[in-house]
This record gives structure tokens, C-alpha cells and sequence, in this order.
């Protein structure tokens, strides 16, 4: 077995600016498949406050099944004055950014594990004693078929809010449904939605149109399979309320599941008719959901190697941009430093697939075991 792969990039003193390798903190338990399953789920797995109303679950229907995958990992960290310094001393400031990109997988592959793992799912919601509308019966209703209409196709280029540019997450939904979860599609589409709504055609309403037909509680699922858990120290902003004099961003290569279970409880639906069509809504505070409380890291293997492919412009940046700013610094004037480490993670997919399937179904385990309580 490859042993998990951690990196601590050194980070060198510059002039007034601190910079010093930290300790850095401690990676997430790993999930053990040793122990009672049943034992750890309250490690990882969180609820909001509907999951008391879990008792007034009955027959479900999955509704949405969406797996994301990391693509690319990034994080950065700065040094920086702070808004209230006014020591007026120069400062040698540096900027860290470390990225990591998963190389060896195409849509296909991504498309079939997100299958796997749904088609997986359904079977361990049942075998928890979940009822569930049989998926051919589901998937041959006409409102269900226009919840496919409503959404947006998939594989989705999500980007993250207030996240990092460089970073990037594709969206996969299972047997070719779309993806109607505002979390996802972002503002924009989600005004489209409201619109729509004004109308009686949001993507929402055919969901509650599809529980109401039915009897059913909408089950969702979504997932995040990652490769790579990054922290940083130091300031990434362009301003501070206190002096930053640290920069360090550190890591760790490992596969980690996290993600949530949620029921829109069919029982609290609110249905009215409406330009000759009838509509429906679910009351605020029936939605039980069991999130991640932390990441489900696995130790299984994963990949086949982390190669540093940090550019010669890379390199040959961080030193020009080093030397200038103790030079400046000496000069009595305030520079910045930039230091760019780059990492690919190559994996073979057969041996990815089964790790993020393994570990999924890990989760979700987990979390039905937690929603099983709660009835």
C-alpha cells in the first residue's frame, strides 16, 4: 500500500517578514474498516435540526444524485502589514501558492463511477429499510422527465463562491439526470430559477411536482470526492486587520469523501392550483439532513505516483522575485517574494474507481445509519 504522501514546503526568513515552516494541522481521522461502522458514524456525520422530524419519513424517491470530483487543488497564503500597522518598518513580503492536479481520468471514467456509486446508493438506502420508488417507475413519469428538462446538463465546471480561480470541480450526475441544486449552478441560475418559478416551471417545483405524484419524500444525494487536502497559514487577501509575518501552505495526498443525505419530507408538502396546474412546496424546517461532520479520508491506495512539476519559470521566478525584495528591503523599500510549487497526481482509474466507490459507500452507510435513528 503507497502510503499517504504530505508535503511541508520550507519557507524561508526574509527580511522583517517572518516566514517559518509550522507544524501545520493534524490530517482527519481515517475511516476504519476494521471497526463497527456503525460505531464511527457519529465521527463523521452531522445533522441539522429538521433530522428530528426524520419520524415522519415514509416511502422516498432519489431525486438527485450528483457526485463532484476535485480536478485541480489550490491554495495560497501571503504575508502582509496589517491595517492598523503603523510601525513604519519595511517589509519583505512573500506569496506562497501550491497546486496539485489529478492526471489519468476522462469523462467517462468520472461518469461511471458516479453510476457506481449512485446506483450503490439506492441499493443501501433499501437495504436500511428505506422504501423506495422502484427507478424504471420513477424514471417513466412524466414530471420526473420534466425535472430532467428543467436542470443543467452534466458533467457541470463548478466554481467554487469566493473560491480559489484556479481551483476547479466538475459535476456528475448519475444515468444522465441534470443538476438542478442551486448550491451548484450558482446566482445566476438561480434567478433563472426563481423566474421560472414565477411561472410554475422551476426545476423546484417539479421536484415537490414529482413527491406529490408519487407520496414520496425527495431524496437527495451529493457527494465530493477529493484528492488533496490543503492548508494555509498567512494571509491571502490584499489587506489585514493585524500583521501577517507567516506564509506556509501545507498538504497532504489522500483520497476523502464527504458530501450529505437530505429528505424533503413528502408529509409537510404545501400543494395549491395555480394557472389551471396544481403546485406544491415543502414547509421550512422538514428537510433532514446528514452532512459531513468531517471527511471521510480512506488509506486505501489510489494513485500511482506525485510528481513535482514545478516550471523552470516557476523556479526561476521565486528567486528573482527573492533577491529583489531583500534588495529592496535593504533599500528601505517594501517587496514581494512569489514562490509556485506545482504537483500531478497520477492515477490509474481502475484503481481510483474502486477507492472514491469504496469510500462512498462508506459515507453513506454512515449517514442512513444516522438518518435510521432518527425514525
Amino acid at each position: 500500500m503507497k502510503p499517504v504522501v504530505s508535503f511541508r514546503p520550507a519557507v524561508i526568513a526574509i527580511g522583517a517578514a517572518l516566514l517559518g515552516a509550522c507544524a501545520g494541522t493534524p490530517p482527519a481521522p481515517s475511516f476504519d474498516p476494521q471497526s463497527d461502522i456503525r460505531a464511527q458514524a457519529a465521527t463523521f456525520i452531522a445533522t441539522n435540526k429538521d433530522a428530528k422530524k426524520m419520524g415522519d419519513a415514509g416511502r422516498g424517491a432519489v431525486l438527485a444524485c450528483n457526485v463532484m470530483f476535485a480536478h485541480r487543488a489550490a491554495a495560497h497564503a501571503g504575508t502582509g502589514g496589517g491595517l492598523f500597522d503603523h510601525s513604519g518598518k519595511t517589509r519583505a513580503e512573500a506569496k506562497v501558492s501550491v497546486f496539485y492536479t489529478l492526471v489519468g481520468l476522462t469523462d467517462i471514467d468520472y461518469q461511471r463511477m458516479t453510476d457506481a456509486i449512485c446506483a450503490r446508493a439506492e441499493q443501501q438506502l433499501v437495504a436500511q429499510g428505506f422504501q423506495l420508488v422502484p427507478r424504471a417507475e420513477l424514471e417513466s413519469s412524466p414530471q420526473y422527465q420534466a425535472l430532467r428538462a428543467a436542470g443543467r446538463d452534466t458533467p457541470y465546471d463548478f466554481k467554487p463562491p469566493n473560491g480559489d480561480s484556479k481551483a476547479r470541480y466538475m459535476v456528475y450526475s448519475a444515468g444522465g439526470a441534470t443538476l438542478y441544486d442551486a448550491r451548484y449552478i450558482g446566482a445566476v441560475s438561480g434567478l433563472g430559477q426563481a423566474l421560472k418559478a414565477a411561472k410554475g416551471t422551476s426545476a423546484d417545483q417539479m421536484a415537490t411536482s414529482v413527491m406529490d405524484g408519487f407520496g414520496a419524500d425527495g431524496i437527495s444525494i451529493n457527494l465530493l470526492v477529493d484528492f488533496a487536502q490543503l492548508q494555509s497559514s498567512g494571509a491571502s487577501k490584499t489587506w489585514q486587520l493585524a500583521a501577517v509575518d507567516k506564509a506556509e501552505v501545507s498538504g497532504e495526498v489522500g483520497l476523502s469523501i464527504s458530501g450529505d443525505v437530505s429528505f424533503r419530507l413528502a408529509r409537510h408538502l404545501d400543494c395549491w392550483d395555480r394557472f389551471g396546474k396544481r403546485e406544491c412546496m415543502v414547509k421550512n424546517g422538514n428537510t433532514p439532513m446528514f452532512s459531513s461532520k468531517m471527511p471521510v479520508l480512506m488509506r486505501e491506495p489510489f494513485y500511482e505516483s506525485v510528481e513535482d512539476t514545478t516550471t523552470t519559470g516557476d523556479k526561476a521566478t521565486a528567486v528573482l522575485t527573492k533577491g529583489l525584495a531583500i534588495l529592496s528591503a535593504m533599500g528601505g523599500v517594501s517587496s514581494t517574494s512569489y514562490d509556485t510549487t506545482r504537483y500531478e497526481v497520477r492515477v490509474n482509474p481502475a484503481q481510483f474507481g474502486e477507492t472514491a466507490v469504496t469510500g462512498a459507500e462508506r459515507f453513506v452507510d454512515m449517514a442512513l445509519i444516522t438518518a435510521k435513528s432518527r425514525l
